[in-house]
């Protein structure tokens, strides 16, 4: 029995991997991969691996596909048998080469023939254990000589620019008199050939690694006595007898490979221009964007190049309310808003793949990378614990991985990009107005995308999201299967989360966190997701509170002898007003609404003579000012007053987030715990 994994090769270039397939001989793997090529290639390759715990995994053989050869399969399940796996035969790259044959006439009078051999570059070389550093031998070969030339070695690339020359003399018959053309026997030109051979440098007692071949037969000088142009490198012909194919087994793939002919620009125009109306268009779905929708078998064809044409345009928003309006219309049952593969779920898909991978990876990468690097065991399903396993040990290490992963999420509000706050805002809307009796359709509209369609997946398959290299292995596998569950009954909000369980060992562990605090979390979260500036933001019933913690503030000295002195102050920042008070829990010493706040800009390092200061003007008065100070070393900010409005202006390190919520611009500086308006 082997554990085994595929992996998907454009030549020697792996850019997908499999799960791995533990004790057995005849793995099923049931995935997609979908990939845009940006550069040419020439074989398809999928390798087959046999995972090795202790050792370098072990290659178990290949299906490679010569890129003409592509068309055959196109869309059909297909057996390829499995080849061996040379090391001389797995090559690639190309190399520019010029063959230049001279008249000499020697001291004797005798006219004799030299050979002159230009290797100008290679491109695409393979990369061998992490490095490549390439050199190239030209050897002049025939039935009774051989003479070698090597080129210098080029360090660290693998597209080297040698351009180098080498020659070679021809040999003559005796007969061969004096001629000003070149006229030889036929017999001296198909005995002859120039042979090219990469190599790639090694410091390992094992030898220099044989990158690939070209063998080029003098008779195509035959009319001309100059030939250059761009060869492919070649396995190297050894002789060896190839064992049967049916030793290995065999590879069942479905292989969809189209080109895209794509023309200028201008011959789009008219349908783009009728795409970009399509948010104008009443109702929507006479626009031509949804029709196109409707027309595509699969939406998804439909809504990978709509998004990023709306997108571009700065149209998507307006696009995606009006077809999630008509669709919420639609819908009877408030339960099953959203739950379709509609267009209006592939367009929000592909948005937030595209709007919020940074968002993902800000908010899970490294809480991810922790869970797969410390491999421990969670699984609670008494069933397959394995020997040793302890069920409440188990239990305890999945709540607090779930607790940590639910408090990133939801403490990520601020980061979650604007065009995505804009359209969850106006599924909210939509699905209030459809159904005013269910007081959780705002909620439950907006949770059915961040939480079951954006961070559930991500957490289920992190290489997909690339928050991960590869696939995880097994056990990590099944831990955040379980996490990516727990997380997905959270963000539903629904009424009786026990029973969305079908296995009874999920709903003892969900009983961990069937507290309130967990759901007005999450709908605390969802408020400041769907909220945008368009609203008032008094509309939203409690303050949702960004961040609050200690600051120094400078006192501005108003009165004739007043003090300039620093005191320490607790300062809070909600989606409504930002205030500071002497403690935390104490009556607000200064309050300043959201909407007062304008604008953000920097100040020097030593404008107050201390540094890592923080300037406010921001109250009811156009004297008071309050000068902070936070407790690590940032840049300096001011704040300013222009006329009844205050602009508020506290700043620190690089900004890891940006949020435009309810007329506020939020950022937060994780490092040191700093933060600003």
């Amino acid at each position: 029995m082997r554990d085994c994994y595929c992996t998907v090769n454009l030549d020697q270039e792996e850019v997908f991997r499999t799960k791995i397939v533990e004790k057995s001989l005849c793995p099923f793997y049931g995935e997609d991969f979908y990939c845009e090529i940006p550069r040419s290639f020439r074989h398809l390759s999928f390798y087959i691996f046999d995972r090795d715990v202790f050792r370098r995994d072990s290659i178990i053989g290949k299906v490679a596909i010569q890129k003409e050869d592509l068309q055959k399969y196109h869309n059909r399940d297909t057996w390829f048998q499995l080849q061996h796996v040379d090391a001389d035969s797995e090559v690639q790259g190309k190399v520019h080469l010029e063959l230049r044959l001279s008249e000499v006439i020697t001291d004797t009078g005798i006219v004799c023939h030299k050979l002159a051999a230009r290797i100008f570059e290679c491109q695409g070389l393979p990369i061998v254990n992490g490095q490549c550093d390439p050199y190239a031998t030209v050897t002049l070969a025939g039935p009774f000589r051989s003479e070698a030339k090597k080129t210098k070695v080029k360090k660290k690339t693998n597209n080297p620019q040698f351009d180098e020359v080498f020659y070679f003399e021809v040999t003559r018959p005796c007969s061969y008199s004096k001629k000003s053309h070149f006229d030889f026997e036929e017999e001296d030109v198909d005995k002859l050939e120039i042979r090219v051979d990469l190599w790639n440098a090694s410091n390992l007692k094992f030898g220099d690694e044989f990158l690939g071949e070209l063998r080029i037969p003098l008779k195509v000088l035959r009319q001309s006595s100059s030939y250059e142009a761009w060869y492919f490198l070649q396995p190297r012909d050894n002789g060896s007898k190839s064992l049967k194919p049916d030793d290995l087994g065999s590879l069942r793939l479905n292989v969809v490979y189209t080109e895209d002919h794509v023309f200028s620009s201008d011959y789009y125009s008219p349908l783009r221009d009728l795409l970009l109306k399509s948010a104008d268009v009443e109702p929507v779905s006479a626009s031509a964007a949804h029709i196109l929708g409707e027309v595509c078998r699969e939406k998804q064809e439909a809504a990978i190049p709509l998004v990023r044409l709306l997108l571009h345009y700065g149209k998507v928003v307006p696009f995606i309310s009006a077809i999630a309006s008509a669709e919420v219309k639609r819908t009877q049952d408030p339960n099953t808003i959203f739950r379709g593969n509609s267009l209006t779920s592939k367009c929000i898909d592909e948005t937030m793949k595209l709007a919020g991978m940074h968002y993902l990876h800000v908010t899970l990468k490294s809480t991810i990378e922790e869970i797969c690097q410390s491999h421990r065991s969670c699984e609670i399903d008494p069933v397959k614990l394995r020997d040793g396993e302890n069920l409440e040990n188990n239990m305890e290490s999945l709540r607090q991985y779930v607790d940590r992963i639910f408090t990133v999420i939801t403490k990520s509000g601020v980061s979650c990009p604007t065009v995505m706050c804009d359209i969850f805002f106006s599924l909210r809307e939509a699905a209030a107005k459809r159904f005013q009796d269910d007081l959780d359709v705002r909620y439950t509209a907006v949770s059915s995308f961040i939480f079951l369609r954006f961070f559930a997946p991500a957490i289920l398959s992190p290489n997909l999201f690339q928050l991960t290299p590869h696939h995880t292995d097994p056990q990590t596998s099944r831990t955040l299967t379980l996490i990516s569950k727990t997380i997905q009954t959270l963000g539903s909000l629904s009424k009786s989360k026990s029973a969305s369980f079908k296995e009874s060992y999920m709903a003892t562990f969900y009983e961990f966190f069937n507290e309130q605090k967990y759901a007005d979390a999450v709908k605390n979260f969802l408020d400041l997701i769907s909220s945008s500036g368009r609203r008032d933001p008094k509309s939203i019933e409690q303050p949702i509170l960004l961040k609050e913690g200690f600051m120094i503030k400078r006192a501005q000295g108003r009165k004739r002898f007043g003090m300039k002195n620093f005191k320490k102050r607790w300062f809070r920042l909600t989606n409504h007003e930002f205030t500071y008070q002497k403690s935390k829990g104490d009556q607000p010493l200064c309050s300043i609404p959201i909407e007062n706040i304008l604008a953000v800009e920097r100040l020097e390092e030593e404008s107050f003579r201390m540094k890592n200061n923080h300037s406010a003007v921001a109250s009811s008065t156009p004297s008071d000012q309050v000068n902070v100070h936070p407790p690590c070393a940032a840049p300096c900010l001011s704040v300013t007053r222009a006329g009844t409005a205050c602009m508020v202006l506290l700043c620190s390190q690089p900004v890891t987030a940006l949020h435009h919520s309810l007329g506020l611009v939020a950022c937060w500086a994780v490092q040191g715990g700093t933060w600003g308006l």
